[in-house]
């Protein structure tokens, strides 16, 4: 009796996960499969689940329309150089919060935290003023800006530090070894699970960021891939969605594949970070 219940109760939540996993797919199959269906079907009431027919009429609408190269690249350099300099801040500053013993230690390091809850909509006034004072409006450096520190990173790269035993560090440093170098060299290596699933977040987020780049954005050459999507729709507020779902098919393709290749990476990240105060 008691396996009975136990193999109905697997049943139960084998259900529930499956009915949450093909609610979370299933925007996702209606983004690519919009891209490739006709127009017809598109608007076609009630809806058509599996097209009549399949059509790269909309991808060739949305390749004319927008320089997706430059789309790219300027996603790209954003994205890279934001978790750069995320990555490096957050190994030190996690570090010194891991190790050192400093007066208001927890203070300092709960508003850190803090600023997680403030949304990036409550700041971008002041910071855009900011920018515009000093001349980074409309320029790379005022994309990044947001971006060269990372509460979460400092956060997740600490917790991963405090995993390592205090020994290895005071060892390092009975042999000579300075503090940048034990960073660089030895807490690096031994928490790169955390580093790459810190980095993978990130860069997600980056990645696809929309509201501050179309806020410090006025060249149509600084555009990133969010804000070039944003252009399929017309002054008047029509919107082709063919071309637009085609346009966020090729937007997150690469990204759709980059997670496929480092999701182990990132479970075991997360799992290996844990909560050691």
């Amino acid at each position: 009796m008691r396996a009975v219940l136990k193999a109905f109760g697997q049943l139960n939540l084998y259900v529930v996960v499956g009915g949450v996993a093909i609610l979370m797919i299933l925007p996702f199959y209606w983004m690519v499969m919009t891209a490739f269906t006709p127009a017809t079907d598109i608007i076609a009431f009630p809806p058509k689940w599996i097209p009549s027919r399949l059509t790269l009429e909309h991808f060739d609408i949305a390749l004319e329309k927008a320089p997706w190269l430059v789309y790219y690249w300027n996603s790209l350099v954003v994205a890279v150089v934001s978790v750069g300099c995320s990555l490096l801040l957050g190994l030190f500053a996690g570090y010194a919060f891991a190790v050192y013993r400093f007066p208001l230690q927890n203070l300092f390091f709960l508003l850190i935290l803090a600023t997680l809850m403030v949304p990036v909509q409550v700041t971008s006034v002041a910071l855009y003023i900011m920018l515009s004072r000093i001349g980074w409006v409309d320029t790379y450096l005022g994309i990044l800006a947001p971006n060269f520190a990372s509460a979460f990173g400092v956060f997740m790269i600490r917790q991963g530090i405090k995993s390592i035993p205090v020994d290895l560090i005071e060892a390092a440093r009975m042999d000579g070894a300075g503090e940048v170098r034990i960073v660089l060299t030895i807490i690096a290596p031994l928490i790169k699970t955390t580093l790459a699933t810190v980095a993978m977040i990130l860069f997600l987020g980056s990645w696809n960021d929309f509201l501050w780049p179309v806020i410090i954005i006025n060249s149509a050459d600084l555009r990133t891939l969010p804000v070039g999507i944003a252009l399929f729709k017309d002054p008047y507020g029509n919107i082709n969605y063919g071309p637009l779902m085609a346009a966020t098919v090729i937007s997150t393709g690469p990204m759709l594949l980059a997670y496929v290749l480092s999701q182990k990476y990132m479970i075991r990240g997360i799992a290996l970070t844990g909560l050691k105060g």
